[in-house]
């Protein structure tokens, strides 16, 4: 489908004041990436139970409250367009820079100081803290912004997402929750961050080395009680995600007794066992949540939740062999479920832009460089709002 029709029926969809999604996962090393859509055909709020469901899920950080909402496959229309995309990584973009208040700087140093407090003390190894911003916006249109996101966050998973009844949401984020093919999966440990400088050849301090395993070693011990086997896990590198770089490790494993079925129990029990994980919440996970939601002040909603598609159809060209020619096999169906961390994120409210962005703060941790980093995370967003 052409961009501009792409965008058309998008803009006839947000008008009738009706869900949907539209969504690109990361391009790296292409030069092309499919830009998606969902568009459900009524406003009704549906829920997945189980993860059994085929479509596009977006869950908020505490699942006690909201479950994830469900736009389903088989009662949405589905269409692509195939977007150009600039080789590497966007030019940085100049813009004006808003100054935060005083009253703002204050609080969340206060926050950090007393999780430091609280981390020393010996009740939590790592507590992840975040603040929101408003920023008036001139046009507030979120396909607009959507548009804008595609073209500067090529290595990110780019989204807007919307129901009536839920609100406006739109990000870019460069973090993977899960990824499963058939029995295999893949996710990541993402933590530690600095400013991109014009090279990802950098040094990480020990506060940042120590986050990282932190994380990585949550997340290891998860999975093997979650229906998992035969992990492999990088060692930790340097990934850059627009104008920040973060410390990496890559984790892939088999899931069990698949039997290559369409593992429903398993990827509920895997993302029970991930969501939120300690790159969004902290350590232990449900001492660092229950600090985060007595001491934040805010509610995060969708902010740290996770998104993406679940049990979605794939046709995949298969090599034309001998055997496969005889057999008039060149195409398989697998099913794909692949969900991202929803970072870097905002929701639109009227003429406002809610930003949401925090750190990961461990005994360590120098209040006044936190808030620095929430200042720098800011940017990523911001960068698309004041063009």
């Amino acid at each position: 489908m052409p961009e501009a029709d792409f965008f058309q029926k998008l803009e006839a969809q947000y008008l009738q004041n009706l869900p949907f999604v539209a969504y690109r996962k990361p391009v790296i090393g292409r030069s092309s990436g499919e830009v998606t859509a969902f568009l459900q055909q009524d406003d009704q709020l549906i829920y997945t139970e189980d993860f059994s469901e085929s479509g596009f899920v977006f869950a908020p950080f505490d699942t006690s409250e909201i479950k994830a909402i469900l736009f389903p496959e088989n009662a949405s229309e589905n269409f692509i367009f195939e977007q150009v995309v600039s080789e590497g990584f966007p030019t940085p973009v100049t813009f004006q820079k808003r100054q935060n208040p005083e009253e703002k700087r204050s609080v969340h140093v206060e926050l950090v100081k007393k999780a430091v407090e609280a981390l020393k003390a010996g009740e939590m190894e790592k507590v992840v803290l975040s603040r929101k911003e408003m920023v008036k916006l001139d046009d507030p249109n979120p396909l607009k912004l959507f548009n804008e996101l595609l073209k500067t966050y090529s290595a990110a998973f780019v989204y807007c997402w919307f129901h009536p009844k839920v609100g406006c949401w739109l990000g870019a984020t460069p973090e993977t929750l899960l990824k499963i093919e058939g029995s295999r999966f893949k996710t990541m440990a993402l933590a530690g961050t600095q400013k991109y400088s014009g090279t990802i050849d950098v040094n990480w301090g020990e506060k940042e080395q120590q986050e990282q395993q932190f994380v990585t070693d949550s997340i290891v011990e998860s999975l093997k009680s979650s229906s998992v086997e035969d992990l492999v896990i990088s060692d930790p590198h340097t990934a850059r995600a627009g104008n920040l770089l973060h410390l990496r490790t890559d984790i892939i494993g088999k899931i069990s007794n698949s039997r290559n079925e369409i593992p429903n129990f398993s990827i509920k029990n895997i993302v029970s066992a991930l969501h939120p994980t300690p790159a969004v919440c902290g350590l232990p996970k449900e001492k660092a949540k229950e600090f985060i939601l007595s001491e934040e002040n805010y509610k995060r909603e969708f902010y740290t939740g996770f998104l993406g598609e679940i049990n979605v159809q794939k046709n995949v060209q298969r090599s034309r062999t001998r055997r496969n020619v005889e057999n008039l096999a060149y195409r398989a169906v697998k099913i794909e479920t692949d969900l991202y961390v929803n970072l870097r994120c905002m929701k639109i409210e009227e003429e406002k832009a809610v930003l949401f962005v925090g750190g990961g703060i461990t005994k360590d941790s120098v209040a006044e460089d936190e808030w620095q980093e929430t200042v720098n995370k800011a940017e990523t967003m911001k960068r698309v709002l004041f063009k």
